[in-house]
């Protein structure tokens, strides 16, 4: 059994770790056509995940899968619609003080955790609290608080979030499931109980039920939920009796148990696998473009040869990302130009597209320029003797995409290493040390201000951060904080396409492709919809009688 802080490093990790989520052409509902069918309450359904959370606690955990997963029992104090906007949830108000330093939450009066216990201040101050404890070795939610300086208890359902400067990105954090609020009493119950899973104690549409490690977990309909937000899909409890999530990591079995009937619902459709389902009459396709920042390659700017910006350019311009992307996704996903997707509300930067096109005279020129002239006996550059080789840790097994890119970056003379490994220690290591020339990621989040987690200068490894590029440039800075301190959507755009041009400019990152989460369905299954963030929720849910 791994430690604590291993299972923590592997979560990150695996976080970290490429999410190849395929693309199809769909809409963000479920199921099929409900409009001569009745919604109607019981039955369950059964959902197949490609992952597992490696530590179930949001407030730890950086896995998306952490979050998808327990999104159906852990409310947020707000919530986010699929356009982007915020909506009271848990609070029912909030006022922002003139200096934009502090917060005031005006909290619902009548919701209930699952043991029972009443909501109020002191159950937010207490996840507030759990978050950013030492002891919870947050990997993601403390990042997320930003400048956070405390929370104040200042009436039995009013709470004050206080930061050191601006910070215009917290409700839009508040509405995450890194963020949930869980029962105060589960809390004390000790990290370890919390990322194994079965302690987990909100005030959600569905409790926690029975966990079977690395097979399945099973959730049920809490019957008393009536304080869902307006955008949601339905008030009052969730019509499904019971839900269960199965853990089913390879491709072929995860589509195949949903082509037979034997799950109700598949993540992660490969792109193989979308025309099949789709002409099978018992099933659809739903999918969405991720928010966030998109697959990219960060470069290593202060170590090794990204230290060269010449280097790095080459690398850029030398790579033929839209030949690969074809290639690996047979169409079903597209060709990244900034490091934001395009579905990031009030964020993305339009006016890079084709701004940086595929130019392998270009890169070889530059690599001659750097000096890098020779070549060795496989065919790669090489300067003094030494062949240029840019090493990539990869937790677990290297991507499809980066497989490929490695055959093409062969050609204009890069050694990619792939360094693969499931020791999660050894990896974060390498990372931590800064010893590394690449790190290839993406990150779901429905906010520009991801750009800060990657490229603000205090965003480093060692503190939990995503810095790999080891940006560290005081214009970069200020922009990012400008963009925290404006609460216009206008003016935190005009920030955030100040950075992302400048990250390409510069060649810090390199974007490949945008990251489409495509799930398949039965069509008996109805009302299941994409979250903003692209997870599957199963409030609205039901399934229709046989």
């Amino acid at each position: 059994m791994p430690s604590r802080h291993t299972a923590r490093s592997a979560g990150l990790l695996a976080a970290l770790a490429a999410t190849l989520f395929t693309a199809a052409c769909g809409s963000g509902g479920g199921g099929g056509d409900a409009a001569d069918v009745q919604p109607r309450n019981g039955g369950s359904i059964t959902y197949a995940s490609q992952k597992e959370p490696d530590c179930w606690d949001p407030h730890a955990s950086a896995q998306d899968v952490t979050a998808f997963t327990q999104r159906p029992i852990f409310d947020s104090l707000v919530y986010q619609k699929p356009d982007g906007s915020l909506e009271p949830w848990l609070a029912s108000s909030w006022k922002i003080s003139e200096d934009g330093l502090t917060y005031t939450l005006e909290l619902r009066r009548d919701v209930t955790f699952h043991d029972g216990a009443k909501f109020d201040a002191a159950a937010v101050k207490a996840n507030f609290d759990h978050i950013v404890a030492k002891d919870t070795e947050s990997q993601f939610a403390a990042g997320l608080l930003g400048p956070y300086t405390g929370a104040k208890v200042t009436g039995p359902y009013e709470i004050q979030v206080s930061f050191s400067r601006p910070y215009s990105p917290f409700l839009q954090v508040a509405s995450t499931t890194f963020l949930g609020i869980a029962s105060p009493a589960s809390l004390r119950v000790g990290e370890d109980k919390l990322c194994s899973g079965t302690a987990s104690v909100g005030s959600g549409p569905f409790r926690n039920g029975r966990y079977t490690r690395g097979q399945q977990r099973v959730y049920t309909r809490n019957a008393d939920y009536d304080w869902a937000p307006k955008g949601a899909a339905q008030s009052g409890p969730a019509r499904l009796d019971s839900v269960t999530v199965r853990f089913i990591t390879e491709d072929a079995t995860r589509v195949g148990a949903l082509n037979s009937g034997q799950i109700d619902g598949a993540a992660a459709l490969p792109p193989n696998a979308i025309a099949g389902v789709r002409a099978n009459p018992r099933l659809t396709a739903i999918s969405k473009q991720t928010p966030g920042a998109v697959y990219a390659y960060y470069l290593n700017t202060t170590g090794g040869v990204f230290t060269d910006i010449r280097v790095r350019r080459a690398f850029q311009r030398g790579l033929d990302i839209g030949t690969i992307v074809k290639s690996v996704y047979q169409g079903t996903t597209d060709r990244a130009w900034s490091v934001l997707s395009p579905t990031t509300p009030y964020s993305y930067d339009a006016s890079l597209e084709n701004s940086w096109p595929y130019d392998p005279a270009l890169a070889a020129k530059l690599l001659d320029e750097a000096g890098w002239t020779g070549r060795d006996a496989a065919g790669y550059r090489t300067r003094d003797g030494r062949r240029l080789s840019i090493v990539s840790p990869v937790y677990g097994r290297p991507t499809l995409f980066s497989q490929a890119a490695q055959a093409e970056l062969k050609k204009i003379g890069f050694y990619l290493d792939l360094h693969a490994s499931t020791d999660a220690t050894e990896v974060s290591g390498l990372l931590d040390d800064g010893k590394y020339d690449v790190v290839e990621t993406s990150w779901a989040r429905p906010d520009g201000d991801i750009l800060s987690s990657f490229f603000l200068s205090t965003e480093t490894s060692k503190g939990g951060g995503h810095n790999f590029a080891h940006v560290a440039d005081p214009q970069v800075d200020t922009w990012l904080k400008a963009a925290q301190a404006a609460q216009s959507p206008q003016e935190r755009a005009k920030q955030y396409a100040q950075v992302q041009k400048w990250v390409i400019d510069n060649a810090a990152v390199v974007p490949t492709f945008v990251s489409t989460a495509t799930v398949g369905v039965n069509r008996k299954v109805h009302g299941l919809r994409l979250s903003i963030a692209t997870w599957p929720e199963f409030y609205g849910a039901w399934v229709q009688a046989d």
